[in-house]
């Protein structure tokens, strides 16, 4: 049975907490009995819990019914999430560009292990622009807004202001950045209440959720993998938004205008949603340069 005292465990729960507040102690308390129903009813080996999430407990487990094949047990206290990211990710299946899901039940789901587990954020080269832009196209189809719309996906006006109200919690007793979050919660509203067209958007695509994966039978021509999405129906050029940033700030706008012209957007559009996030960049952002550069761009 999963160790739910061992560290990266706990590390969750916290996170988890400050995400959904105080319900989640209960919710964790009931996960032990629910990890043994989801094992006997998936016919699961669990393993041990990954060390990343900001929205679920991710359980590395084996499918005992299918040659002890791996795959990814993900638990989260919202429904809805984890509803919308096994909608999401079946609209993509076609692509071969997300992991497959194997099963889903409430606040659950059951998904391909991506093998290996090497995200972009820990390479020492970052993938080409190229690649990036192929990646975030094979998600965009036209047809697939419509697809995610029957199954209940939202428009990213909710999910973008419910994001900039987290921030703007965090910020509580730093006025100067409470009001650069408000200035780029008005212009982020402003862009995704009139998007010119809208697409499945992953919701979270930025390096550490973009994964390099050995080469499969199923899917020879596989490349960039994303997982963890947080979809809506949105702005093309919003899933582009860490990709533009990447380098060293004096390739942004030039980053930008590559990516714009490959994903078919404007480039002063993807710009602007770059300024409305870059006040949350900056502070989150560690390297000196950088952390001064989101702050000039910033509205």
């Amino acid at each position: 049975m999963v160790d739910l005292s061992a560290p990266r465990a706990t590390a969750t729960r916290e996170r988890l907490r400050a995400r959904f507040g105080a319900d989640v102690a209960a919710w964790w308390a009931k996960l032990p009995s629910v990890l043994r129903g989801l094992a006997h009813d998936w016919e699961l080996e669990l393993g041990e819990p990954v060390g990343s999430g900001n929205t679920s407990l991710v359980v590395r487990c084996r499918r005992a019914g299918r040659a002890h094949e791996p795959a990814i047990l993900k638990l989260t206290p919202d429904p809805a999430i984890a509803s919308a990211e096994a909608t999401a990710l079946r609209v993509w299946a076609p692509t071969g560009r997300v992991p497959a899901v194997y099963a889903a039940g409430t606040g659950a789901l059951l998904l391909e292990a991506i093998t290996p587990e090497t995200p972009l954020a820990e390479q020492a080269e970052p993938a080409p622009l190229t690649e990036v832009a192929a990646l975030i196209q094979a998600l965009h189809p036209p047809g697939f807004a419509d697809e995610a719309a029957a199954g209940g996906i939202g428009s990213a006006a909710a999910r973008t202001d419910e994001l900039f109200a987290l921030w703007t919690r965090r910020a509580a007793g730093d006025t100067q950045l409470a009001a650069a979050l408000a200035r780029g919660r008005a212009l982020a509203a402003e862009l995704a209440g009139d998007p010119p067209r809208l697409v499945l958007a992953h919701g979270d695509l930025h390096p550490g959720n973009v994964l390099t994966p050995g080469r499969a039978p199923e899917h020879p021509q596989r490349r960039l993998v994303a997982i963890d999405p947080r979809p809506s129906l949105a702005d093309p050029a919003s899933d582009a938004i860490d990709w533009v940033v990447l380098g060293v700030p004096a390739r942004w706008r030039a980053a930008a205008e590559e990516l714009a012209a490959s994903l078919d957007v404007d480039p002063d559009r993807l710009w602007a949603w770059c300024r409305a996030f870059a006040a949350r960049l900056a502070a989150t952002e560690a390297a000196t340069e950088r952390r001064q550069a989101f702050r000039d761009m910033a509205v």
